[in-house]
C-alpha cells in the first residue's frame, strides 16, 4: 500500500462521515423548522429510514471513488475540477435516494432529503478544502529520492508530485539500498542518464523494499514479475510507475472504516477496564501510567506509541547492559526474565492488556487494527533488504506473527510471516488474524 492510497481511502472516509453527519444534522434541523412552521409536516422518526443507510451510502461511496472524488490529482488540482465531481456524486446520490425510497415504500418528507442535500453539499465542499490542505501537508512530509549522474529539475519535480525531492547523483546500489534504509522514502524516481542495467538494478532494489520506482517512459523496464507500470506525469515529462500489486481502492477504504469505527467502539466498551488497569498500575507501580516510545509508522515515518507501562521506572536507561543477553537473533531486543519487568508487568502482558492503550493509535491513523507489529526506531534502522518491505503496510495491534508464537519464533520467522501478510493481504485475512487473536491472547501463546 503506497502512501498515497492511504491519504486517499482516509479522504474517502471523511467524505462518507459527512454524508452520515448530514442526514443527522438535517434530522434536527428539520424538527425544528416543523415546530417554526406549522405548514411544515413533522419530521419522520430516524427509526424509519436510519436502515437505508446501509443501501444508500455504498452507493454514495461507490460513485465518489468512481468519479475521483478522493483521488490525489482531484484533492490537490483547481478546487472547480473537485466541486465538479462532488455535484455529480451528489447528482448520483439524490437519483439513488431516490430509487431506494420508492423501493422500500417509505414515506421520507421530500424537505428533509432537500435539508440533506442542501447541508452535505457544502460540507463536502468545505471538506474538500480542508483535505487539499492536509493532504499537500502530509504529502509535503513525504520524500522522493531522485537517482541519475545528471542534476534534475528538483523544484519543478517537487511541485508535481507534493513531495520533498533530494537527489543523489551515484547509481551504487550500495549507497542507494543505504540511504532507502536510512530515511523515510516513498517514491524512487530514476533520472534520465542511467543506463538500461541500473534502471533495471534501481526499479528491483525499490520495489524490493516497498518504496513505489518512476522511470521515464523511453526507459521502461521489461520481464519484472510486477503488474504492468501505470503512466504518470511528473513536471514535463512522462514517466512509469513501478509498483508491486496492491490492494483495490474499496479494500483499502474498508480497512480504513473498519479500523476507525472498531477502535472508536473498542475504546468505548472497554473504558472500565482501561480505567481499572490504568489505576493498578498506578497503585501497584508508581510513577507514569503510560508507556510512551517513538515506534516507525507507515513507510518507516515516526509516531508515539502508547502502552500500559509494565518496566519500573528509568528500563530504557538499562537496554544497553542487557543486550549482551539479548535471546533473538536479529536487530529486535527479546529477554524472557527480563529483570526490568514487574511481577505485575508481567500480568499486563502474559493477558496483552498493556496493549489496550493502541487503540487511541488505530483511532488516530497511526496504526491499525492488523499489520506488522511496530518496532523502536532504533531497532527499524538495522532493518535491511527486503525487510524494510513490511513498512510498507501500516502497523498494527495484532499480525499473523502476534497469533503465530510471537516470542517462539526467531527473527527470521517473524520477518518470513509479515511479508508473507504484505504480500497476500486482504480483508479476509485481516478477519482470520483477528478471530485468532482472541485465542492467542487467552492462552497466552509465546507471551512473555
Amino acid at each position: 500500500m503506497t502512501r498515497d492510497e492511504s491519504l486517499e481511502a482516509t479522504a474517502l472516509v471523511h467524505c462518507a462521515g459527512v454524508v452520515v453527519a448530514s442526514l443527522g444534522l438535517a434530522h434536527v434541523a428539520h424538527a425544528a423548522l416543523a415546530r417554526a412552521v406549522p405548514a411544515l409536516k413533522p419530521a419522520v422518526e430516524p427509526a424509519a429510514y436510519w436502515h437505508l443507510l446501509f443501501a444508500f451510502l455504498p452507493i454514495w461511496i461507490f460513485s465518489a471513488e468512481r468519479l475521483g472524488i478522493p483521488r490525489i490529482d482531484v484533492l490537490t488540482g483547481p478546487p472547480a475540477k473537485r466541486a465538479r465531481r462532488i455535484l455529480m456524486t451528489q447528482a448520483v446520490g439524490l437519483a439513488a435516494a431516490a430509487l431506494i425510497l420508492v423501493a422500500a415504500q417509505t414515506a421520507l418528507n421530500r424537505s428533509l432529503i432537500a435539508l440533506f442535500f442542501g447541508l452535505s453539499t457544502p460540507l463536502l465542499l468545505a471538506t474538500g478544502a480542508w483535505e487539499r490542505r492536509h493532504v499537500a501537508r502530509r504529502r509535503g512530509a513525504s520524500r522522493l529520492l531522485i537517482v541519475g549522474p545528471a542534476p534534475p529539475p528538483v523544484a519543478e519535480i517537487e511541485r508535481a508530485r507534493g513531495r520533498r525531492a533530494v537527489w543523489q547523483a551515484a547509481c551504487d546500489l550500495r549507497a542507494v539500498e543505504a540511504r532507502l534504509n536510512a530515511e523515510p522514502v516513498d517514491e524512487l524516481l530514476v533520472a534520465p542518464g542511467t543506463t538500461s542495467e541500473e534502471t533495471r538494478a534501481l526499479v528491483e532494489l525499490a520495489v524490493a523494499l516497498g518504496v513505489t520506482a518512476l522511470v521515464p517512459l523511453a526507459r521502461a523496464v521489461e520481464g519484472l514479475p510486477l503488474p504492468p507500470p501505470r503512466v504518470e506525469t511528473v513536471g514535463s515529462a512522462q514517466v512509469l510507475v513501478y509498483a508491486r500489486s496492491g490492494p483495490s481502492a474499496a479494500a483499502v477504504l474498508v480497512k480504513t472504516l473498519v479500523d476507525r469505527l472498531l477502535a472508536a467502539l473498542l475504546l468505548v466498551l472497554l473504558a472500565p477496564v482501561l480505567l481499572a488497569v490504568a489505576t493498578a498500575v498506578r497503585l501497584r507501580l508508581g510513577g507514569p501510567i503510560l508507556f510512551v516510545q517513538r515506534r516507525a509508522g507507515f513507510h518507516g515515518r515516526p509516531f508515539w506509541m502508547l502502552k500500559f507501562r509494565t518496566m519500573r521506572v528509568g528500563a530504557e536507561d538499562e537496554l544497553p547492559a542487557l543486550r549482551p543477553r539479548n535471546e533473538m537473533d536479529g536487530p529486535v531486543f527479546k529477554l524472557t526474565d527480563d529483570p526490568r519487568v514487574t511481577r505485575f508487568g508481567r500480568l499486563l502482558r502474559r493477558s496483552s492488556l498493556d496493549e489496550l492503550p493502541q487503540l487511541l493509535n488505530v483511532l488516530a491513523g497511526q496504526m491499525s487494527l492488523v499489520g506488522p507489529r511496530p518496532l523502536p526506531l532504533s531497532e527499524t534502522a538495522l532493518l535491511t533488504g527486503t525487510h524494510r518491505r513490511r513498512l510498507s503496510m501500516r502497523p498494527g495491534l495484532t499480525c499473523l506473527w502476534q497469533v503465530s508464537g510471537r516470542n517462539d519464533l526467531s527473527f527470521r520467522e517473524w520477518m518470513a510471516l509479515d511479508l508473507s501478510y504484505v504480500d497476500r493481504w486482504s480483508l479476509g485475512l485481516d478477519l482470520a488474524i483477528l478471530l485468532r487473536t482472541l485465542p492467542a491472547v487467552i492462552t497466552a501463546r509465546g507471551a512473555r
